[in-house]
């Protein structure tokens, strides 16, 4: 005789919110010390950020500072995961980067087919419905950040839902 069980660990949109909280400290320290974006822009980024974790569209979000003649300096990216149970969630923190007059701090949503392949028009209506700030529309910037040198940082998590941050030097 044999049995077998499954457990099924889920999250909830309130999980979402906390880990969007723990990436909202670090981007709002990285947008601090760089001087490059101001507090409004901060709540309006991560705002968006957290209506496509919640609607399931998010994969992944990259930040990459640059120097006032485009050299890349620092980056992050945030991994999405839905299987983060087990994981224990650490504190926000080494997000202090340099002052960077001149410079860009690129904030880049990976996005998954469920958006991509919308019509123009429902992007459209979607941005009008959920009041999103921001287009989001697709870019060149190249996120693989090789030039620089990636260290394992923080974890995020919330039950199974969770974002595993990749710091670059």
């Amino acid at each position: 005789m044999s049995f077998s069980t499954t457990e099924s660990i889920t999250y909830t949109v309130a999980d979402i919110r906390k880990v969007v909280e723990n990436f909202a400290a670090d981007f709002s320290m990285m947008a601090v010390s760089t001087g490059l974006r101001s507090r409004d822009n901060v709540a309006n980024t991560v705002s968006d950020l957290q209506t496509f974790a919640e609607d399931g569209y998010l994969i992944k979000v990259t930040l990459i500072l640059k120097d006032a003649v485009g050299n890349k300096i620092r980056g992050a990216s945030y991994q999405v995961s839905e299987s983060a149970s087990g994981w224990r969630s650490d504190r926000p923190g080494n997000s202090l980067w340099p002052r960077t007059p001149g410079g860009i701090l690129w904030v880049i949503a990976d996005l998954n087919s469920k958006w991509t392949d919308k019509t123009s028009e429902e992007k459209d209506a979607y941005r009008r419905r959920r009041g999103l700030h921001s287009r989001w529309d697709p870019t060149t910037e190249d996120t693989s950040l090789i030039e620089l040198t990636a260290s394992s940082g923080q974890r995020y998590a919330s039950n199974a839902y969770g974002w595993q941050r990749t710091n670059y030097h």
